[in-house]
């Protein structure tokens, strides 16, 4: 069963660097994605995922269109068609950009979110692990005990039994 979950990752990334080869030669984002099972994710493959996935968010975090230069192929008519876009493009980027402020507001506060989350995590995964020996020591404290007591009560009982042997002064 390994085996095979380990043979379909491989497939699985093999296919992930042929869509990748893909991006290359189309020179652009392809709009197709897979699906991630994230609960069959491995602790190292999900650290990596959030990783990868902070660091795409981060970089559109500003979602603001790119401002390409406006050009026209029309020999005649193409100064004032590019002048009317310009002027529309100009007047619309002014109202646009009120909206968009906050949701760059938004987003930047969004992946700050995400970083602080990762962060406790990780703070409370390295809280956990020494937890988890402090419990371990106090078990090994505990099995000694038991055992110290096993002895003393092994020890009292031979003491009842011989009836002549040194009695323990009893506290009160």
């Amino acid at each position: 069963m390994a085996q095979e979950i380990q043979r379909l990752k491989e497939e699985l990334n093999r296919k992930r660097k042929e869509i990748e080869d893909i991006k290359k030669l189309a020179n652009k984002e392809i709009d197709r994605s897979f699906p991630h099972n994230l609960e069959e994710f491995s602790e190292r493959e999900l650290e990596s995922y959030i990783a990868e996935s902070i660091a795409s968010i981060k970089t559109e975090i500003d979602s603001r269109p790119a401002k390409e230069p406006i050009t026209s192929h029309r020999k005649v008519i193409g100064r004032p068609i590019v002048t009317l876009k310009r002027f529309l493009l100009q007047s619309l980027a002014d109202y646009n950009d009120l909206f968009l402020d906050k949701q760059i507001r938004f987003n930047r506060q969004s992946v700050d979110l995400y970083q602080a989350l990762l962060l406790r995590t990780k703070h409370n995964k390295e809280r956990m692990k020494q937890i988890q020996e402090q419990i371990s020591s106090c078990e090994e404290s505990l099995v000694i005990l038991k055992a110290k007591l096993e002895d003393l009560r092994a020890n009292l009982e031979q003491g009842k039994n011989l009836d002549e042997g040194p009695k323990l002064p009893v506290q009160d």
